[in-house]
């Protein structure tokens, strides 16, 4: 793996994996469209700064074939994590995300044409194991709505994830991103707008997780997503969100005080182990393609 990937999926792991707890704490004082509307405009504005300092630069592209991207996240992926987060902890939002590279190799093989053996597929069915492990405990009426607004999250996140691939080929890393938060912005805000819902807050945990979010979380780390998927397969680079879970089961942890029971432990092992083993096959599949040629 080029070194510079490895890091950019660290970061970017990193990054979305304390995300959870700001917008967690975010959400303690605001309403989720109206901080939706806030990350995101910050996001866009942090962009156009990068554009007017020539830190970035945009060709003439068709940027209206990426609907089908932006539709899938920003808009659908951050309108159901964030509802999802007002109902369920931050710790076990990240292990119901970790699904995502799990739905990734299932979907990949219809729309990449990457199709995997009998194994990949017992695999892929380890790591649901894993997610009915730490959905299907602790139902209760108050976080079912929660829980099922993060299953849905994960699809969206899986569709932009192939179809990042995909567009890759045309677009740069820094137009999908710039597009992404342009679209989050002006979506979002429109919405909350026309909602009723949109207020400006000055509460500070409400400020400091608009400027995480909308800096880090939203451009610099959507940036480096997309710089790595750009460099790799969708089935590899998303091996990175274990990370992503771990450092978002810690952060719920230690400073919200958050418990992790053992089955959710339990589900979250195994969705990382079958991660691992797909990554370690496939690594293995190129290294015996390689020595043959």
């Amino acid at each position: 793996m080029d070194l510079r990937v490895l890091l950019s999926g660290l970061a970017y792991s990193t990054i979305f994996g304390l995300s959870f707890l700001f917008t967690k704490n975010a959400l303690d004082y605001v309403t989720p469209l109206t901080f939706l509307s806030l990350r995101f405009i910050v996001a866009f504005l942090s962009y156009l700064l990068l554009l007017i300092t020539g830190a970035v630069k945009l060709g003439k592209k068709p940027y209206w074939k990426l609907w089908k991207l932006v539709l899938f996240q920003p808009v659908l992926y951050f309108l159901f994590e964030t509802y999802g987060l007002q109902r369920v902890n931050s710790s076990e939002a990240g292990m119901i995300i970790a699904l995502i590279p799990v739905v990734v190799n299932l979907l990949a093989p219809f729309i990449l044409k990457e199709k995997g053996d009998l194994l990949h597929y017992l695999l892929v069915g380890m790591g649901f194991l894993g997610v009915s492990f730490i959905v299907g405990f602790n139902i209760t009426p108050g976080n079912i709505a929660g829980k099922v607004f993060m299953l849905l999250a994960v699809l969206s996140g899986a569709m932009y994830s192939v179809f990042s691939r995909k567009f890759s080929k045309e677009f740069t890393p820094t137009e999908i991103t710039f597009f992404m938060m342009m679209t989050g912005s002006v979506f979002f805000t429109l919405l909350s707008l026309s909602t009723g819902d949109f207020r400006p807050v000055f509460n500070v945990h409400v400020v400091i997780g608009a400027l995480y979010l909308g800096v880090l979380s939203s451009t610099v780390a959507f940036f480096l997503l997309n710089y790595a998927i750009r460099k790799m397969s969708p089935i590899f680079t998303t091996l990175f969100s274990n990370f992503t879970t771990v450092v978002s089961v810690i952060a719920g942890v230690v400073f919200r005080n958050e418990t992790v029971g053992t089955q959710q432990i339990a589900g979250m092992g195994l969705i990382i182990s079958s991660l691992i083993i797909m990554s370690l096959r496939r690594s293995y599949k190129r290294l015996s393609r390689a020595q043959k040629l």
